[in-house]
């Protein structure tokens, strides 16, 4: 079966209409005979077409009849408008966001947030081993919006233990239901590809080690054109065909004979322009692969932590990196591999992975912190220092009075997505206190912090009115 092709003969379409390799979404949509021009929701929900007119392109088949009638003038397009970009001019407006699905159960901090590539739902993980899908507000679909009301999910996917990663598969469309699904790896479990229109279980990719024992994927990364799944083991990434689930799987250590990349493999990114990949460890370093052999190419390190995320521009030519209980995103020139351009400084003071996003067009780069803060960096911008260059932020504003830990930009909106929360621990007692009457007793345990998930508007003024003017 050729690649971009799936289990059941399926074809999986581009939801851009583009390179599937291409970070960059289309500048601008055009709608004809009415009908809108972007996606239709997605998980929990069939597509519906509003404008009455057949799925699947026959509005253009129509089209094409008409401009043979016409002696083949081309068929007439409304007026073509364009989406809006990103602005960090300020910050951001709160839109909505989830708070109510994370307090029912004490410390149900989130642990990530990733929009789905057709933008028409958002994934999140959380401590209570549960996946939730929400849908994009239906508010935001219209031209005008009022107030947005709070979000619930429309699916969850318990997992048996800890969750360790998750990813969507590239390809995903709402349009095209077989193309909707996840992957995910939890404790103690094979990885485990889930249906994002019903929550169902459609395989699992089982890998097992010297002694037949099932083994855990610390991390997962589908290839750009769906292909593949590669999963990240201490030392070991193996690669699995998407479309045949099981064990059989390719394995590709990166230490052999104590040389190369020790470690565990906690996060792998494809580059969206040269057939290479990158492998993050905790081991504090970054290599880089071919992704036919998996030969190693280079091995980057700088890091003061084990790395938890890496990140690919859209160009190809840069690399981000950054790592737990690290101050620092570092920005690698893949054209002279091991030189550091410039390190990005945010605060990171536990072992908690904390996740940033690029806009579609490479140019600015997002991140929180263990504080609550989040920064905007514009990429573009020269950094400062001869020596070590720093890129100061563009933008900072607080999110909240707690962690930060997922960040996601929607592919097509000026939409932040933020995921908030950590684990709370008491401050040590002292026993030898509490004999006193009237003496402190036992601590408190810590309030509850902001485990919730949030959606911010970052482009152009949008507020919604939240209630008509009194006359």
């Amino acid at each position: 079966m050729e690649p971009g092709t799936l289990a059941d003969g399926t074809w999986a379409d581009d939801p851009a209409g583009g390179d599937p390799g291409s970070g960059e979404p289309p500048a601008k949509l055009a709608r004809q005979n009415g009908s809108p021009g972007g996606q239709a929701p997605g998980a929990g929900s069939r597509p519906e077409d509003p404008g009455g007119e057949p799925a699947g392109g026959q509005g253009l088949a129509e089209a094409g009849s008409e401009v043979a009638e016409d002696g083949g003038q081309e068929p007439e397009w409304e007026e073509e408008y364009y989406l809006p970009g990103y602005e960090f001019l300020g910050p951001p407006k709160l839109l909505t966001g989830a708070w109510g699905e994370y307090s029912s159960m004490l410390e149900n901090f989130l642990k990530g947030c990733k929009w789905a590539p057709d933008g028409s739902c958002l994934l999140t993980n959380s401590a209570d081993n549960t996946l939730r899908i929400y849908n994009l507000p239906p508010e935001l679909y219209g031209q005008e919006w009022g107030a947005v009301a709070e979000m619930s999910p429309v699916l969850r996917m318990a997992e048996g233990d800890t969750v360790y990663d998750y990813c969507w598969f590239p390809l995903m469309s709402s349009a095209d239901p077989p193309t909707c699904f996840f992957a995910s790896s939890s404790r103690d479990n094979p990885v485990h590809v889930w249906d994002a229109f019903h929550g169902d279980l459609r395989a699992t990719f089982r890998s097992y080690n010297h002694l037949d024992e099932l083994t855990a994927a610390h991390s997962l990364c589908f290839t750009p054109d769906g292909s593949q799944l590669f999963c990240g083991f201490d030392k070991t990434v193996r690669v699995f065909d998407t479309e045949r689930p099981g064990r059989v799987c390719e394995s590709r250590p990166t230490f052999v004979k104590k040389q190369g990349q020790s470690g565990i493999i906690s996060c792998i990114a494809f580059s969206p322009l040269q057939p290479l990949y990158a492998c993050a460890s905790y081991s504090r370093t970054v290599g880089l692969y071919s992704r036919a052999e998996g030969a190693p190419l280079a091995m980057l390190q700088g890091h003061q932590g084990g790395v938890t995320h890496a990140l690919f521009a859209p160009d190809g030519t840069r690399l981000y990196t950054g790592g737990r209980k690290d101050p620092e995103i570092l920005c690698w020139d893949l054209r002279h591999p091991g030189q550091v351009l410039f390190s990005m400084h945010r605060t990171v003071a536990t072992n908690q992975r904390l996740y940033f996003d690029l806009e579609p067009s490479g140019r600015f780069l997002l991140s929180g912190t263990t504080e609550g803060l989040v920064s905007v960096w514009d990429t573009d911008q020269p950094p400062t220092g001869d020596t070590e260059p720093v890129l100061e932020p563009a933008l900072q504003f607080q999110a909240l009075r707690d962690c930060v830990n997922g960040i996601s930009l929607h592919p097509s909106l000026p939409l932040l997505a933020s995921a908030s929360g950590q684990r709370e621990f008491p401050e040590p007692w002292d026993s030898g206190e509490e004999d006193v009457e009237g003496g402190p007793g036992p601590p408190q345990r810590p309030a509850r912090g902001h485990n919730c998930l949030q959606l911010w508007w970052c482009g152009e003024s949008r507020e919604p009115d939240p209630a008509p003017p009194a006359p």
